[in-house]
Order: structure tokens, then C-alpha cells, then sequence
């Protein structure tokens, strides 16, 4: 019972928390039928499985929303906390400008499944330039989790006018969870995100709650 907690909170984690990348994600390559998916609308999601280490779970929408308007939505700390009823705090106590034109958001979680409770620190930094946010652990603060790591990227749909809203993640809570419930969890918990933000965009209001 405690692994199966556990495993719930992983996939919270990684909703908000891919390895930090030099320079912006690119988008995966597709199968002829996933692209057909993602052009009629569906939610597309890659697992990358790794010799050693957490998998890296990568979630796809075409959005019809202007870059801005998706920006506004996934820098909004109050989105977070209403995509996921297990976000029991979350507080922004750092956001500034940081180098090579980069913006610097620190912020503090708290989540909780039934009797656990797991908080962490996460460094985001966000190139408005690029369209692209990269983030890992605050090295400056004590986690309850070992590593996150993950990536939000949005990129030109030519020709149809449409955007692609790339993110990937992937996390290591340190708990004696088994591979494939984490792969499974994480996946289940991006389709839940992904949808949240893409209702938002598009209609401003969430339908699938």
C-alpha cells in the first residue's frame, strides 16, 4: 500500500518537474499514425526508456492558441494547483532575471498522497526568447525527492497556424517503486495535465473535470 502512495505522488512530482537540456527540445520523431492523431487533436505520449536512470516521458499537443496565450497559462502557479488536488502549497520564492537573458522561478512544493507527504525545491528557467523552460531541483535547498528534471517547449505548426506544445519530464523520488508503475503513473498523470492546459487555452475553461 505504501508503494502504491508512493507511486501516486511520483506522478504528481512529475507533472511539475527529461534531463536538463543545452538549448531548446526538439520535437520526437512520429510514426505516420501518430501524427495523425496529433493533427486530428489527440494527446500523443513517448516513453524513453534509459540504461540507467528514471524513463523520460514526453507528452505532444497541437494546440489552436497563439504562443503568448500558452505561455501565460504554464507560467501560472494557479494552473498547477488546479490540474492536480494532490498540490497541497505551492509558493514562488524566487522569480528574477538571470543570466543570458534567462528568467529565474524557484518554487517551493508540498505535495501529499493519503499518509505521505513529500516536499520539494524546483529551479525553473524560462527563455521567453526561445519559447522554452528547462527545470531541475534547487541544489540550494533539501528535497524529499532525489532528482526532477523536465522541459516545457512550444514550436511552430506550418502550415495549418496551429502550435505544438512539447514536455517532457522524468523523476526519481528515491522510493522502492518499480519501473514499470512509474512509466505507467507518469504517462496517466501528463495525459491529465496536457488536457488541462489544452482545454484551457483553446477554450478557457476546463470540460474533462
Amino acid at each position: 500500500m505504501r508503494t502504491l502512495v508512493a507511486s501516486s505522488l511520483l506522478c504528481i512530482v512529475v507533472l511539475f518537474s527529461c534531463p536538463a537540456q543545452a538549448g531548446k527540445p526538439e520535437l520526437p520523431q512520429l510514426t505516420e499514425r501518430q501524427q495523425q492523431d496529433l493533427d486530428g487533436g489527440k494527446l500523443i505520449f513517448v516513453t524513453e526508456k534509459r540504461p540507467e536512470g528514471a524513463s523520460i516521458v514526453t507528452g505532444v499537443a497541437k494546440l489552436k492558441v497563439e504562443h503568448d496565450r500558452l505561455w501565460r497559462i504554464l507560467l501560472d502557479t494557479a494552473e498547477i494547483k488546479k490540474a492536480s488536488k494532490s498540490v497541497r502549497e505551492l509558493e514562488t520564492y524566487l522569480d528574477a532575471p538571470g543570466p543570458d537573458g534567462t528568467r529565474v522561478i524557484k518554487l517551493n512544493y508540498l505535495v501529499k498522497s493519503g499518509p505521505i507527504e513529500l516536499r520539494y525545491y524546483v529551479k525553473r528557467e524560462y527563455r521567453e526568447a526561445g519559447r522554452y523552460m528547462t527545470w531541475t531541483l534547487d541544489a540550494e535547498r533539501e528535497s524529499d525527492i532525489i532528482a526532477t528534471t523536465g522541459s516545457y517547449s512550444t514550436h511552430d505548426s506550418a502550415p495549418d497556424g496551429h502550435i505544438v506544445f512539447l514536455y517532457r519530464a522524468s523523476v526519481d523520488v528515491g522510493k522502492n517503486v518499480p519501473a514499470w508503475i512509474e512509466e505507467r503513473l507518469a504517462a496517466s498523470s501528463l495525459k491529465r495535465y496536457l488536457q488541462h492546459v489544452k482545454e484551457i487555452a483553446e477554450t478557457g475553461t476546463v470540460q474533462s473535470q
